[in-house]
């Protein structure tokens, strides 16, 4: 493993890495109904990478492979042999995420994890993740080790999952296994197919993280329910606004543009719900831009979210009435949820 600085998920960027991923293997990927299993494929990964970023900050020696592979069936559940990954006694661990519990009690899921690894190899990858020692003989402690693996990732899947525009997903807990599981593991019914992610640890393969889900997965918060707001974005930076427009009308967001503040003054006749609001511009700046949008509003004020680079500024708007505040350079998740703060 080596450092680096991992960022969190950005939506357009991580967008733009589906539909080239896609494409490169002949597959479906984004659906106006919702995400398709193979963007929920690649989300896992990231999903995965931020998990031993944050508790070793390390990186794997390499992109995760990913594979589209059958499932062998039994009596409605996936056959395991996790023998097959490694080819040495390992340890897995299965987690199901469902709507609500409810779901979960009828076996009802929508998303299926399942986590391997070397049971030799499990005692150094929770050091590593700087949990306490695992005696690898000790059957109990493996099990638990590879079950706090699974937790940790499909949590941080979860909150991955949101940025997708999804609300929070409930998780079944963790079992666990050697080898095999004599039962099977439950997964999303109908599903033939599952995406498979290995891992790299010093150019060895360490770890496997499968994903069964639904071939579309749909969108739980609709698009459509969004689709009336109308954000004007205020600023000069014809690449900047660009990202922004496009990432907020995929969000489902009408977007008006301005260049200036006096430009903005003009479209507010347009009754934005929120004004995404830039400092430095020509013509006009953000700051008399806010001043002379409270004389021109009086009592009905739109919510203002300031885009600055100097962190100075905050308080100088704040007094002003400005809503929210996102210091440069920032995340699309942080604007996304900093409108859904403001209307």
């Amino acid at each position: 493993m080596q450092e680096e600085n991992l960022q969190p998920l950005d939506l357009m960027k991580f967008k733009e890495i589906v539909r080239l991923e896609s494409s490169r293997l002949g597959l479906r990927a984004l659906s106006t109904e919702g995400e398709t299993s193979f963007t929920l494929a690649l989300a896992l990964s990231a999903a995965v990478k931020k998990v031993f970023y944050e508790k070793s900050e390390m990186i794997f020696s390499a992109e995760p492979a990913l594979e589209k592979k059958a499932i062998t069936q039994f009596v409605h559940k996936m056959r395991v042999d996790a023998m097959e990954k490694f080819n040495t006694t390992t340890v897995f661990a299965a987690i199901q995420l469902a709507f609500n519990q409810a779901e979960l009690e009828k076996q009802t899921c929508l998303l299926t994890l399942i986590v391997y690894m070397e049971q030799k190899f499990l005692p150094e990858f929770m050091r590593l993740m700087q949990y306490p020692y695992i005696d690898y003989d000790n059957e109990t402690e493996v099990k638990d080790g590879c079950g706090t693996l699974v937790n940790l990732i499909a949590g941080q899947y979860k909150r991955e999952m949101t940025v997708l525009g999804y609300k929070d997903l409930m998780m079944s807990p963790f079992e666990s296994y050697i080898n095999t599981s004599p039962d099977g593991v439950s997964i999303p019914k109908g599903m033939t197919e599952k995406y498979e992610l290995s891992f790299e640890v010093e150019e060895t393969k360490r770890l496997v993280v499968e994903l069964v889900s639904l071939d579309i997965l749909p969108k739980l918060i609709p698009l459509e329910k969004r689709a009336a707001k109308k954000v004007l974005v205020v600023d000069d930076d014809l690449t900047n606004t660009k990202l922004i427009e496009s990432f907020l009308q995929s969000e489902g967001y009408e977007v008006i543009v301005a260049h200036d503040g006096e430009e903005g003054l003009k479209k507010l006749k347009s009754r934005p719900d929120l004004i995404v609001l830039d400092v430095q511009m020509p013509v006009m700046d953000g700051y008399e831009f806010i001043l002379e949008k409270k004389n021109i509003e009086g009592a009905n004020q739109i919510p203002v979210i300031v885009l600055t680079a100097r962190e100075g500024m905050v308080d100088m708007f704040k007094v002003e009435g400005a809503r929210e505040y996102l210091i440069k350079p920032f995340q699309p998740a942080a604007l996304l949820h900093s409108i859904q703060r403001c209307i």
